[in-house]
């Protein structure tokens, strides 16, 4: 297990390590996601043959800030979930079924550099049981962009 602290206190850096690390599967649930560093990750992870699932919150994908419609238009699987009353303010990624990152990380530059945030890293199997649970959950409660997506 490790935990990390922003601002700058490496989680993106880490997190970019765990996805170039990637085999098989990433799942990834966030409130929030701006963070291009980490969408070049991910869309890398992708071409190599690792099957990327992005779930995020509609009303926040919807801000000027979020790079959703790159991490589509890149071919990534990304999904959207809205709330009647609140928000999908998950913040978790699992890779390979062995690794979990949660905490109150958003995947975004101003949780980086910015904010206080925390990042929990562990290989809990009984965690990464619950999280991938939750995860199929809300992939199936998801739609698909509404976006065309390129050939």
């Amino acid at each position: 297990m490790k935990v990390l602290f922003s601002p700058q206190g490496g989680i993106s850096k880490e997190l970019s390590r765990l996805i170039k690390a990637a085999k098989g599967t990433i799942d990834l649930a966030a409130y929030a996601f701006s963070s291009k560093y980490l969408g070049n990750a991910l869309n890398a992870a992708q071409k190599r043959g690792v099957k990327v699932r992005i779930i995020l919150d509609r009303d926040n994908a919807d801000q000027s800030y979020s790079i959703d419609e790159w991490l589509i238009q890149q071919g990534i699987d990304t999904r959207f979930i809205r709330v009647k009353s609140g928000c999908m303010h998950h913040k978790f990624m699992i890779i390979d079924a062995k690794m979990l990152m949660t905490g109150s990380y958003n995947f975004t530059n101003d949780s980086e550099f910015r904010n206080y945030e925390a990042a929990l890293f562990t290989n809990s199997k009984p965690l990464i049981k619950t999280f991938t649970a939750e995860f199929e959950s809300l992939w199936l409660l998801s739609s698909a962009p509404s976006l065309p997506v390129p050939p």
